[in-house]
């Protein structure tokens, strides 16, 4: 039911006091859904019908994946190979009904064993950039375009090699639009 759907997401969104997604996941019957990856959210997975065999993975240094994805990453990952992966930490089986939550980093993958009976679930996410340098990225960014309205020196253009390594003028840029912040 949408109703249900719609009204469970703006129940998690007020709880939460973030916005939330939901996708709906059809794996046929002994089949891999998506290959392992992470996600840049907090993760809930609901199962609806049929089950899935879930494998979550930590990504360690030990592994061969780029520095970004060791910890809160702030971007999903294209697909992995599972061979790479560290040794999954928990290997859980859905079954109809049944909810399990994954922080966002979690390397995970999910296929159907079953060869008689397709899997739905939903994946609800939640908290995608909400992290303190996403936060200050914002409010730098609203306070750098009010600036830039106000002080028609930010919109000249800059001295011919003035973000060259080594410029004379870079450390007075770099001075005065800390001033101006302020």
């Amino acid at each position: 039911e949408h109703d249900a759907l719609a009204q469970l997401v703006s129940v998690l969104e007020s709880q939460l006091g973030s916005l939330v997604g939901v996708n709906a996941y059809l794996t046929p019957p002994g089949a891999q859904g998506l290959a392992p990856h992470w996600d840049d959210v907090e993760v809930f997975v609901l199962q609806l019908s049929g089950k899935k065999a879930w494998s979550l993975h930590q990504s360690t240094s030990a592994s061969s994946l780029p520095p970004e994805a060791q910890t809160l990453p702030r971007f999903s990952s294209g697909d992995l190979d599972v061979e790479l992966l560290a040794p999954a930490f928990l290997k859980p089986e859905l079954v109809a009904g049944d909810l399990l939550y994954f922080p966002r980093g979690i390397i995970h993958h999910a296929p159907n064993k079953d060869a008689s009976q397709p899997s739905v679930h939903l994946t609800i996410s939640a908290f995608q950039h909400q992290s303190v340098y996403d936060l200050t990225s914002k409010a730098f960014e609203e306070a750098m375009a009010t600036l830039w309205e106000s002080d028609e020196s930010l919109r000249r253009s800059l001295p011919w090699g003035a973000l060259s390594p080594g410029s004379a003028a870079y450390p007075g840029i770099c001075a005065y639009l800390a001033n101006s912040l302020r």
